[in-house]
């Protein structure tokens, strides 16, 4: 029987010159209290010389920052790293760091309420055994954590929370993922378009205007505000009329005769009433049809593509109408 031990690449001069600057550095950050600077130059001089002085450190340096989790992982590394070198004193120190961060860890419990084929959970950024991980309270450093779940043909999950330091657990479970719309095979050919709803498209009257559109209803409300401008004038020259005539009346009034100014005033009278009653009723005209477009604006694509609806207002001098036409 023999024993083998497995091989590191021995760092170089350099790479311990390297190492030693930074841990200096590291060292003398922690010590002025500049735990975020401090904490990755001693992490970079364990890495490329390792040794347990180092991790020592490293792990003291994320105890101070918050990382109980990654500080009580150090230490545990520390204290059999030391032990199988001899280090007793090195090793008893952190193994008891150790032991005091384990009674005041903070756990993270994932549970997986249907679990998917080729299933992947990552806990920030790092994949975790989907079967091994559920379940276990996973020792966590506090602050906010990515949860994800990701499986062939499902859709991917997520989840931030925040994890208070502990000793504290929370648990997280993670839902069945929804399946993915299966997608069109390489090569097939498109779906066939769907036929209009209107075989041809047929021609309206003149000056006419389609129903059940938007323009349509836009159209009703400029018809609308057209009609009550139009009414508007008519009523300023009806009270016109009734001043004129009033004028007039007073004027003929026990005399045996009208003079030339009461004359003049009567036709004057007779044309400002003609001209409100042809705006009054253009204006009723273009209100009414405002107020049908609107209407007929309201209805469905559907009802619209199946009832051919036009209106055509027109004023003239004997007033305004409306004509309203279709085919149902």
């Amino acid at each position: 029987m023999s024993l083998t031990s497995p091989l590191w690449a021995q760092p170089t001069p350099a790479d311990k010159a390297l190492a030693e600057g930074l841990f200096q550095d590291g060292k003398r950050l922690m010590d002025e209290g500049k735990l975020k600077e401090a904490c990755p130059k001693l992490a970079e001089s364990q890495r490329v010389d390792p040794t347990v002085g180092t991790l020592l450190n490293l792990a003291v340096c994320h105890e101070k920052e918050g990382k109980t989790a990654s500080a009580w992982a150090e230490f545990k590394e520390a204290s059999a790293l030391a032990a199988s070198a001899g280090q007793q004193d090195r090793a008893q120190f952190a193994d008891r760091r150790g032991s005091e961060l384990e009674a005041r860890l903070t756990r993270l419990v994932l549970e997986v309420a249907q679990a998917a084929p080729g299933m992947a959970i990552t806990l920030n950024g790092k994949e975790l055994s989907a079967t091994a991980a559920t379940g276990s309270g996973i020792p966590v450093d506090p602050g906010t954590a990515t949860i994800e779940a990701s499986a062939p043909g499902k859709r991917p999950w997520s989840q931030q929370v925040t994890l208070e330091p502990g000793p504290s657990t929370m648990r997280v479970t993670i839902p069945p993922l929804a399946d993915v719309a299966a997608a069109a095979p390489a090569g097939a050919p498109p779906p066939a378009p769907q036929p209009p709803t209107q075989a041809r498209p047929e021609a309206a009257a003149p000056g006419a205007t389609r129903a059940g559109g938007s323009p349509m209803r836009t159209l009703g409300f400029v018809a609308g505000g057209v009609g009550l401008a139009g009414i508007g004038v008519g009523a300023v020259f009806g009270v016109l009329t009734m001043q004129k005539a009033g004028d007039v009346e007073a004027g003929c009034s026990g005399n045996f005769g009208c003079s030339r100014a009461d004359v003049e005033a009567n036709e004057s009278a007779l044309t400002t009433a003609m001209v409100s009653n042809i705006a009054i009723g253009a204006g009723l005209a273009c209100v009414g049809a405002g107020v049908a477009m609107v209407l007929m604006s309201g209805s469905s694509e559907k009802a619209a593509a199946a009832e051919r609806v036009w209106v055509a207002p027109s004023v003239a001098s004997d007033g305004g109408r409306v004509t309203l036409g279709g085919r149902w």
